[in-house]
Order: C-alpha cells, then structure tokens, then sequence
C-alpha cells in the first residue's frame, strides 16, 4: 500500500510541471489580446479612463521551463497562477479569472467561492509562476 502512496506522489509532482513569465511579459501578453475600455461621453465625446486586460481571452501564455526552453501552454480553468511580489508576499489564483485594470491585477482563489480575490499592483510583482494543475474543470456555454 505504501509503495502505491508514494507512486501517486511521485507522479503528482511530475505531471505539474510550473514555468514561469516576467511580470512584463504576462503584462504585455494580456494587452495583446483583448482590451475592453470603459468611459463616459460628455457632449458626444467619450473620454475614456480605464482599460480592463482579461486573461480569459488569451488562447495560450508563452512561458519558459527552468532550463529556459520556450512553451505555449493552453488557456484552460485548469491553469493556476503564483505571484511573488517584492515583499516575498504569495498570491495564488486561476489564471483565467485574472483582470488587469489599469495597474492592478485582480484574480480569484477559488472556483467555488468567487469573492475570493487577490488585488495586486502589477508594478509590485516581482515572479509569476504558472502551472497546469491537471483539475478537471471545463468551461461551459
């Protein structure tokens, strides 16, 4: 019974493989590819003051492995994200519930329970770790 524990183990660590992303990077990867802005109009003009980057929106994130090999890991509700900021404070949310607005990024803890949420300034971000952890959400229509 032991030796079936530890395989389980073993391969858990194994098949979640974490990479990892510059804060710049991730920052520029979400604004290419969506942007949703919000404003006001005053006498037909729209002035606008806040740009919203969602990560739902990106079909998959270049991340690199530790001996610095290039990968394109798919989107998927499976993808959890670790923040380090300069603090060495942890953040841990799903990658696809991350939202940059202006300089703050927002994403949940939790799937179950969505008021769960870190707010990190993205100019504090020091690491950004991402992994596939092999949980078998999907998303629905």
């Amino acid at each position: 019974m032991k030796k079936i524990v530890t395989l389980y183990i073993l391969t858990l660590f194994v098949s979640c493989k974490t990479y990892e992303l510059t804060p710049l990077s991730l920052k520029t990867q979400l604004e290419n590819s969506s942007v949703e802005e919000r404003g006001v109009k005053l006498n037909n003009a729209s002035i606008f003051f806040n740009s919203t980057y969602m990560a739902v929106s990106l079909d998959s994130l270049e991340v690199f492995d530790k001996k610095g090999t290039v990968f394109y890991l798919q989107n998927s509700p499976s993808i959890e994200m670790r923040l380090i900021n300069n603090e060495g404070e942890k953040f841990t949310m799903y990658f696809d519930t991350v939202v940059i607005i202006n300089d703050t990024l927002t994403g949940s803890r939790s799937r179950f329970i969505s008021g769960i949420k870190h707010k990190v300034p993205f100019s504090t971000i020091s690491k950004v770790f991402v992994q596939d952890g092999q949980k078998d959400f999907k998303y629905t229509n």
